[in-house]
C-alpha cells in the first residue's frame, strides 16, 4: 500500500503515461517493456498496489525526457516539458520543409 506522498506521485506518473500515449503513441505494452518492467507490475504501480521504484523512476524521467525531480516534486513542469518538446518537434518540421524549399 501507499503513501500519501506515493500516491500524489503515482497520480503524476499516470498524467506522464497518457501524454507518452497520446503525444508518443506508446501503448500500455510499450512503455513496460521500456521501462523494464512487466504489465502487471506496471498495474500494481498505478492502482497503488505497490509503490514505484527508484530505477523504474529514473528510467521513466529518461523516457518522457524530464528530471526525476519533476516526477518527485510536481506536475507543473512535467506540461512545459512537453509544450518545449511540441514545439521543438514542430520547429524541426518547418527546417527540413525550408531545406527542401531551397
Amino acid at each position: 500500500m501507499q503513501t500519501p506522498e506515493e500516491y500524489e506521485v503515482t497520480l503524476r506518473i499516470r498524467e506522464l503515461l497518457k501524454e507518452l500515449k497520446k503525444r508518443r503513441g506508446y501503448t500500455k505494452k510499450t512503455i513496460s517493456q521500456k521501462l523494464g518492467i512487466g504489465l502487471t507490475t506496471l498495474d500494481d504501480y498505478l492502482n497503488g498496489t505497490s509503490s514505484f521504484r527508484l530505477g523504474t523512476l529514473i528510467k521513466l524521467s529518461e523516457i518522457c525526457r524530464i528530471q526525476l525531480s519533476d516526477i518527485l516534486e510536481g506536475a507543473g513542469h512535467i506540461a512545459k516539458t512537453y509544450q518545449n518538446e511540441e514545439r521543438g518537434t514542430e520547429r524541426e518540421g518547418q527546417e527540413e520543409q525550408a531545406k527542401k524549399d531551397s
